[in-house]
């Protein structure tokens, strides 16, 4: 099956007990997404790896995020092996959605910010999880990071099709 575009939903951050599971902590906050999906990738965020659809996987939620099981990994050694590495979902696995006002995370990265005004103000590079509303990291041609709840009063329009959105002009002008 060819890849697409493989999207990280946690990260393997150590081995659990002596039987090969391991601590992933998610990047979202819904555990079912990553325990309940279909096919899962194992990915190597520094691409030194070649990602590889798994065989088997369990997981079951934990604070901070899920235990997993990983067939093929049954020793603590082996376990050890994948820290660092992060369970991703092919974009194409992911289901429809019907509303319009609605969107994947993973959709808007890389979406190029405007101004009301027109005025480019970079890209949407990640995301930062806040009590009140996912943040928008967006960065400019020069490294610079603004941080922008996405909310409609802040974030008006988006457009999936055409690649961007439209941060409300008070917040295009904070730096």
């Amino acid at each position: 099956m060819p890849q697409t575009k493989l999207i990280p939903l946690g990260r393997v951050t150590r081995a659990h007990g002596v039987h090969g599971a391991v601590k992933v902590t998610l990047y979202g906050r819904d555990p079912s997404s990553l325990i309940e999906a279909k096919r899962l990738w194992l990915v190597d965020p520094e691409g030194q790896r070649q990602s590889v659809l798994l065989s088997g996987f369990s997981g079951k939620p934990v604070l901070g995020g899920i235990i997993a099981k990983i067939e093929g990994y049954s020793t603590r050694e082996k376990a050890e092996s994948l820290k660092g590495l992060e369970l991703a979902v092919n974009r194409n696995d992911f289901p429809l959605i019907e509303d319009e006002e609605e969107y994947y995370q993973a959709d808007l990265l890389e979406l190029e910010a405007f101004s009301t005004s027109g005025q480019s103000l970079g890209f949407v590079k990640k995301f930062l999880e806040s009590g009140a509303s996912l943040i928008l990291v967006i960065i400019d041609d020069k490294g610079h990071e603004r941080l922008v709840p996405f909310t409609e009063e802040c974030v008006p329009k988006v457009d999936l099709q055409g690649r961007s959105l439209v941060v409300s002009q008070l917040l295009a002008l904070l730096d």
